[in-house]
């Protein structure tokens, strides 16, 4: 056998291996990529579900504000500021949900694996953000009931624990607002907090996308 017929064989073989290594990425690529969309499909009804229950909930304070408006007193400054800082918050967390719901299926049409990583890292980065300002309304939860009756017939008792909660609340809200960041991902608290099947099913679907660039580097 020449040399000329053995270059030919090896070029014959490396043809085919390249072939092969191309349908086995372009496999990997799909199976993980279904994977990553499949641990979405979870998501999406929990983002819907949390929309409904938002508009149902910004919608019933609404109309308890307006009545506490209808008959105002001074007292009632309490649960109207509370009250509103809750709706306020809760509304912007509906927006955010709305987007995220859009760009979860934006994911479960992209064919692209760079685009969908792009779109994961939004989502994820959303998610990040927008717990972090829901967390703002938890001491507006400590005052909005606040009322006459305190006021003419609370014991001194009362009202230390009544601070004492509500400070708490507001400096608990502050910092995890400050330190809610992906460089903290790794701590306990962080992952008490991400611990629903709302981070988690973004991580997995993250995660079945990076097994597509580990397949990459081999």
């Amino acid at each position: 056998m020449d040399d000329i017929t053995l270059k030919e064989m090896w070029a014959g073989y490396d043809k085919k291996l390249e072939k092969s290594l191309a349908l086995n990425y372009r496999l990997i690529t799909e199976i993980q990529t279904q994977k990553a969309r499949t641990a979405l499909r979870p998501l999406k009804a929990i983002k819907i579900i949390a929309v409904v229950l938002g508009i149902l909930w910004s919608l019933l304070l609404s109309v308890l504000v307006c009545l506490a408006l209808s008959a105002m007193t001074y007292y009632r400054h309490f649960f109207v500021i509370s009250a509103l800082a809750v709706i306020i918050i809760t509304v912007a967390a509906i927006i955010v949900y709305i987007k995220q719901i859009v760009l979860i299926q934006q994911i479960d049409n992209s064919m692209h694996v760079m685009e969908t990583q792009r779109k994961l890292a939004s989502l994820q980065s959303s998610t990040i953000n927008i717990t972090r300002i829901l967390f703002l309304s938890a001491p507006f939860y400590t005052t909005f009931y606040i009322n006459k009756s305190m006021f003419e017939h609370g014991t001194i008792g009362l009202w230390v624990l009544q601070l004492t909660v509500t400070t708490v609340f507001t400096i608990m809200s502050i910092w995890i607002y400050r330190n809610t960041r992906m460089e903290n991902a790794d701590k306990r608290w962080f992952k008490f907090i991400f611990g629903s099947s709302e981070w988690t099913s973004v991580t997995k679907a993250m995660n079945f996308l990076k097994e597509i660039d580990a397949y990459e580097k081999e």
